[in-house]
This record gives structure tokens, C-alpha cells and sequence, in this order.
């Protein structure tokens, strides 16, 4: 649900990370299906208008659920409220990350729509949701992500208020980030080469400055994995505001070329520009990937640089290795198999050296990710157990 909003504020360049271009990323980005997303267009579509109470919204969740079933997802939560004598349905799936089980990256859009089918708002954003959650599915990623299709949203943002007061506070969750996906269809006979990156401004200000360098970030990302330029605007009027309010870190993407059809029953395939989404899909995947910090065990590894914050030696290795954290802070090590198990895991104090006993490891190929205190994976490297 959004206001037409004129303001674009504009803010210099920096970055949480200054790299997001991975070959790893682009080749599940490359799996980004136009024929997938126009599908799921036409099919919610198809399902009607999603008003509280009908049974189109109860149609599309359900078939919601098949799709996240047929991808092999099996933790699927309907999150139930009511609102006006109608019981309304968040759907809540999670993917369990190998590193950070319990810090969750909460990827988002809502799928009830007002007067219209909602094609652009917000079926924009939940085919999108699908393609990532679809491509995703057989990835390792070292945080959880929870792919939420919000319910309510067209009545005053009711479920995803819901889910923070009586899912998320409650259960303490800890949220990496919202990023949230609202009406990016563009507008049919109109240019498409550009998508607005929404970051938080509003108060509370505490998680203002991180919201705009994940923001920043997603910019990065929409360049590089995507045809598409990008522009900035502060957050407003859509799922993450909640979250936002809850002092939670946020962004998002919306439509640059604002369509009039939203919220009418003009709002269909007819009237947005299905390319742009197809776009918007590959820049949302590739954000995705890059906040979820996915790996893919052991043959897109990054193999660390000399400047490394921790050194090994020797490597290749036979019964041992010896660790030097040379960084002058406290860094955790931890040690994987190429089916993504833990084999150990050390905290290193600053300026210390460890010696890590593998001698119970098989010969062959590990990952050694060093972790600092925020819980970032900061440098990564290849080890080969020889023996």
C-alpha cells in the first residue's frame, strides 16, 4: 500500500560491504526464470481479488503453500489474526541458515489486494518472493531466512504489525534485516530502467545510518545483477514499517515509474511492464544471496589474501593446523565440511596463535570462515586436509 510520493532523497554512496559481485551469486542468479515469474503473474491474476474474508485470499494462500511445498520447504507456518470477523493468514516459511540459525534475514510481500486482482500490488513482489525462495531452497546460507507473504496489508499494514507484537517480540527474534518487496511492476509503454531503494528515515533514528548502507548495498546489488538503475527514497507505507517502528533494521525496493492502477480493478498484467519484474527479480535474488551470506561448500569458495585477519599454516595440512590472529581484535574460527557440518569451532584473542587439532578428518577439502564479534563472516579461505 502506497501514497504517490514525489520526495527522492538522494545520498552519497557507501556500502556495508564494497563487493556483492560473486560468480557463486551470478550463477543462481542466472536461474532467475521470466517464464516462472510471468507465470506466477498470470496466476495471481487468475485468483481474484484478495480482500479479507473471500475466498480468493484463502485460494492464494493455499496455493502459496503448494509452491513453497513443491520447492522442498517443510517449516511453513500459517500465522493466523482476525480482523473484522475474518481470520487472516501470514504465511511464515523458514530456511534455516548453517552458521546463525536464530538471526534471521526476513524477505517480504504481502499478497491480499484492495478492489482489484493487485497484479503489480503486491503480486510484483510475491512472484518475486517465489523466485527467491525457489532458487534458494538447495543453497547453503550462513543466517535463517524467513520468506513471509503478509496478509492485512491493504487494511493498515494489520499483519505485519501482528507478526511483530505477537510473533517477533514475543519469541525475541533476532532480524538481520527486512527486506521488503512492494508493487514493482512498472508501467506498461513507459522506460523501466530504474527501481527505488528505500531505506529507513523516520524515528526511531537509532538504525537509520545501518538501514541506509544495507540500502546502499541493495543498490549494488541491482546494478550489478541486473539491467537496471537505481534511485533512493526514505521508507513509507508498506510492511517493513512496523518492523521500523520496533527498531528493527529495514529496506526495500518500489517502482520508480509509479503506476496510477493500484488499489483499482485497472491494476493487471496489462498495465505493468512484466520485464522490469523479471529485473527486479534477478537484483532480488542476487541482494538475497549477498544478506544471507550463501556459500556453496566448497567450489566458489574465496580463497583468503595475503592480508588475511587470520593465517594458516601449513595448507595443505596432514594432522594440524596453526592459527594466527595477527588483527588486533577478538575473531571466532569455524571449520566446515563440504556437506556444510562443523568441524570446529575457536575464539581467538587478538594477536594470539592456536594450534586446531583435525587429525579425526578425512582427506579432502574444508572451509575456514573467520567471524568477528558482529557475527560477520570477514574473510574465508580453502583448506585440503591431505591424508
Amino acid at each position: 500500500m502506497k501514497k504517490i510520493c514525489l520526495l527522492l532523497v538522494f545520498f552519497i554512496s557507501f556500502s556495508l560491504v564494497a563487493q556483492v559481485n560473486k560468480p557463486f551469486y551470478q550463477s543462481i542468479v542466472a536461474g532467475v526464470s521470466y517464464d516462472t515469474v510471468l507465470f506466477n503473474l498470470q496466476k495471481l491474476q487468475a485468483l481474484g481479488v484478495k480482500s479479507p474474508g473471500s475466498a480468493a485470499i484463502t485460494n492464494t494462500k493455499n496455493w502459496l503453500i503448494s509452491k513453497y511445498q513443491q520447492f522442498g520447504y517443510t517449516n511453513i507456518v500459517g500465522s493466523n489474526f482476525s480482523y473484522s470477523g475474518n481470520t487472516l493468514t501470514n504465511l511464515v516459511v523458514t530456511k534455516t541458515g548453517d552458521l546463525y540459525p536464530n538471526t534471521y534475514l526476513i524477505v517480504d510481500g504481502h499478497y491480499d489486494s484492495k478492489t482489484g486482482t493487485g497484479t503489480n500490488d503486491n503480486g510484483s513482489g510475491v512472484a518475486i518472493v517465489l523466485e527467491i525462495a525457489r532458487l534458494l531452497a538447495n543453497v547453503n546460507t550462513h543466517y535463517s531466512i524467513k520468506f513471509i507473504n503478509f496478509s492485512g496489508e491493504e487494511s493498515g499494514l494489520l499483519g505485519s504489525q501482528d507478526y511483530v507484537d505477537n510473533v517477533m517480540t514475543p519469541q525475541n527474534q533476532n532480524i538481520l534485516l527486512v527486506f521488503n518487496i512492494d508493487e514493482v511492476g512498472g508501467v506498461a509503454g513507459q522506460t523501466n530502467n530504474t527501481v527505488t531503494c528505500e531505506n529507513d528515515q523516520s524515528s526511531p533514528t537509532a538504525n537509520n545510518a545501518t538501514s541506509a548502507l544495507y540500502t546502499d548495498t541493495l543498490s549494488q546489488a541491482v546494478l550489478v545483477y541486473s539491467n537496471l538503475l537505481t534511485t533512493f527514497n526514505y521508507a513509507y507505507g508498506s510492511d517493513y514499517v512496523p518492523f521500523q517502528q520496533a527498531g528493527k533494521i529495514i529496506t526495500g525496493l518500489f517502482e520508480t515509474n509509479q503506476s496510477t492502477y493500484p488499489h483499482t480493478t485497472g491494476d493487471n498484467l496489462a498495465h505493468l511492464d512484466t520485464s522490469y519484474v523479471f529485473e527486479i527479480a534477478k537484483a532480488s535474488t542476487g541482494a538475497a544471496l549477498y544478506f544471507a551470506k550463501a556459500w556453496d561448500n566448497i567450489t566458489a569458495v574465496e580463497v583468503a589474501s595475503a592480508k588475511a585477519l587470520v593465517k594458516v599454516f601449513p595448507n595443505p595440512f596432514s594432522d594440524a593446523i596453526c592459527l594466527t590472529n595477527g588483527s588486533g581484535e577478538m575473531l571466532d574460527v569455524v571449520i566446515w565440511d563440504i556437506g556444510g557440518k562443523e568441524i570446529c569451532r575457536l575464539n581467538l584473542a587478538a594477536n594470539t596463535e592456536t594450534i586446531c587439532k583435525l587429525s579425526d578428518c578425512t582427506g579432502g577439502f574444508y572451509v575456514l570462515d573467520v567471524v568477528n564479534q558482529k557475527g560477520e563472516v570477514v574473510d574465508r579461505m580453502k583448506l585440503l586436509r591431505t591424508r
